[in-house]
């Protein structure tokens, strides 16, 4: 969580597009809109394991709102 670069074995979350010269990075949203963020960790998570990455970086997430929710989610996915 709030990761700013990931390790090369890592797959990135990013809750805004932006260009980024990583390979493995996943964006939630084109945006930075957490509505859609929200509506799209699900199928990000899900790709992410299909892509084989057993670990996960993500960019900073505003902890407010919705964002507070996709927080809490990705904490409790994390334990796991």
């Amino acid at each position: 969580m709030n990761a700013k670069k990931p390790k090369n074995n890592e797959a990135f979350v990013l809750i805004n597009k932006k260009k980024i010269d990583f390979r493995n990075y996943y964006y939630l949203s084109k945006k930075n809109d957490l509505k859609q963020s929200a509506k799209n960790l699900y199928s990000v998570l899900r790709k992410i394991k299909k892509d084989g990455y057993k670990m996960i970086a993500v960019e900073k997430i505003a902890n407010k709102g919705i964002g507070q929710a996709i927080n809490d989610r990705l904490k409790k996915a994390s334990k796991y």
